[in-house]
């Protein structure tokens, strides 16, 4: 028999199926979920985590404690203990589909999200002007974005940064000829950190949205009825706008100081992802509404009306006054 002959011939056994790896995927077991078309998402309400199955020509959500006793999922089984983490993952995506990979938030606490090359870079900049601060015993003070990546890049800065490491190296007690551990554990920080500099870049079209409604209040200022809901907007947008600015400034305090950080890094590193996810949690929210605003000039325009009326609703829904009285403050 030829050795081509021989290759045709199929194996005496063969392999068993691969199974998918249910301590990463949402590999489930029962039939409900194989049906094309499921999702996992949210309900009407907005906050119930629905398993979405197609029923003919409507799609049925169904609120996951529904599912187990529908379907008859035991409770201790693998599909029930897969259906808690897809409770726990809707905190980081919007969606998920049976065989799509866990969230790896879930898994090792990184991000199940990416940042742009640019946003490692501008990481990098915050901590070279907080080795330059460090340096120099006095903080470094800079504008917006730009003015920090012009001083971060600046070739004087360059190379005080460099004699930094040195310096760091020395106070950490591992010896100025063991720069590069300092120059890793910096590189493990603006890894971390990039995360909240495109949180923090996200957060600018939140910012124009709310500073574009001051401007339509003017412009708005002979139609009552326009003006009146606009005002209610700006009201119910300022605390979600305060709390978010809040939480970065939180962050800026507590990860400014490189010497201290670079001492407690693991720690740092644990509360950067804590509010990378929750500035992520809030920012999904508003996914809803931005999009349709970007394109939108603030200014007279036949479909404002009807988008500042979408827009109350959603304020309304996600960022509810406490009491009448609030919105007429």
């Amino acid at each position: 028999m030829s050795d081509a002959a021989t290759k045709n011939e199929p194996p005496a056994e063969l392999p068993p199926p691969k199974k998918a790896d249910k301590s990463k995927q949402f590999a489930f077991d029962h039939a409900v979920f194989q049906v094309k078309g499921a999702y996992f998402g949210f309900g009407k309400d907005g906050d119930t985590v629905c398993l979405h199955v197609p029923l003919g020509d409507i799609m049925a959500a169904l609120p996951l404690d529904a599912v187990l006793v529908q379907f008859k999922i035991d409770k201790d089984s693998e599909d029930a203990k897969l259906l808690e983490v897809v409770q726990k993952s809707m905190k980081y995506v919007r969606r998920i589909e049976p065989g799509d990979s866990i969230p790896a938030e879930i898994l090792d606490g990184t991000a199940s999200w990416r940042v742009e090359p640019h946003h490692v870079a501008r990481a990098n900049a915050r901590i070279s002007v907080s080795i330059l601060s460090w340096i120099n015993g006095k903080p470094v003070e800079f504008g917006d974005a730009h003015q920090l990546e012009s001083i971060a890049n600046n070739p004087e800065t360059k190379k005080k940064v460099q004699d930094g490491f040195e310096l760091l190296a020395e106070k950490l007690g591992l010896g100025r000829a063991n720069k590069n551990q300092v120059v890793d554990k910096i590189e493990q920080l603006a890894k971390e950190s990039a995360y909240i500099e495109a949180l923090r870049e996200r957060f600018t079209d939140i910012q124009k949205v709310y500073t574009g409604f001051n401007i339509l209040h003017n412009i708005y200022k002979r139609e009552r009825g326009v003006q009146e809901e606009i005002g209610r907007i700006r009201i119910l947008m300022k605390k979600p706008v305060d709390d978010i600015s809040g939480i970065l400034l939180q962050v800026d305090a507590n990860t400014g100081e490189v010497f201290n950080v670079l001492k407690r890094l693991p720690e740092v590193i644990s509360y950067i992802r804590e509010k990378r996810d929750e500035l992520h949690q809030r920012f999904m929210l508003w996914d809803d509404i931005l999009p349709a605003w970007k394109s939108m000039p603030m200014e007279r325009d036949g479909r404002i009306d009807k988008l500042v009326r979408t827009t109350y609703r959603f304020v309304a829904r996600h960022f509810p006054q406490d009491s009448e009285w609030s919105l007429m403050r």
